[in-house]
């Protein structure tokens, strides 16, 4: 055990004194003729950066939220992965149909519990208890309630797979990888450069 949280504690030295770089950094020179900036990339620079709500739909990854945000599966097909439209309305339809199916049975099960109750019906669907025919009626109620909470989670997921997925399409992936081991003082640096 001792051997163990040496080890662990070396690899700790070892790994934080290093300097890691995961991106390099690009420097703009800017002169007084550089009139041509480009907006999108360099928004705070150009002096269009704006702040706010509505700031997040600016660009791809926004728009394809925006169009997800409106309708289901919008972002998935404006970042060309047409395969998850299917899957996201497929997933909106089957909480309409439990939401619809459940709404029908609570509403049939309030008839019945309420005429049960009145002395009108003596028993419904086989069962004569008032309480078993509410507890019915209640699990129809919370299975209902929890298909609606669930048609806004699959909402809120869809439109956040469309924004980080155009977010990844638009990443850029170059094919220089390389890692390095410089000396550097009295350790070792490890610098990555994608």
């Amino acid at each position: 055990m001792q051997c163990l949280q040496t080890i662990l504690f070396g690899l700790f030295l070892l790994f934080s004194v290093q300097s890691l770089h995961a991106q390099e950094v690009r420097e703009i020179e800017l002169t007084q003729d550089s009139t041509l900036i480009d907006e999108e990339q360099y928004p705070a620079i150009s002096g269009k950066d704006k702040e706010g709500f509505f700031s997040m739909f600016e660009g791809n990854p926004g728009k394809a939220a925006l169009y997800s945000a409106l309708i289901p599966g919008g972002g998935q097909i404006y970042n060309k992965k047409y395969w998850k439209a299917p899957i996201v309305w497929g997933a909106h339809t089957i909480a309409i149909l439990v939401i619809i199916d459940n709404h029908q049975s609570y509403l049939d099960f309030d008839n019945g519990y309420k005429g049960v109750l009145r002395g009108e019906l003596d028993s419904y669907r086989g069962l004569t208890n008032a309480q078993s025919i509410r507890g019915y009626r209640d699990r129809f109620k919370q299975t209902r309630d929890y298909a609606s909470l669930a048609i806004g989670i699959i909402h809120v997921l869809s439109i956040a797979d469309a924004f980080v997925d155009r977010h990844l399409i638009e990443f850029d992936v170059d094919e220089d990888i390389s890692l390095r081991l410089t000396p550097v003082g009295n350790g070792v640096s490890l610098a990555m450069r994608f």
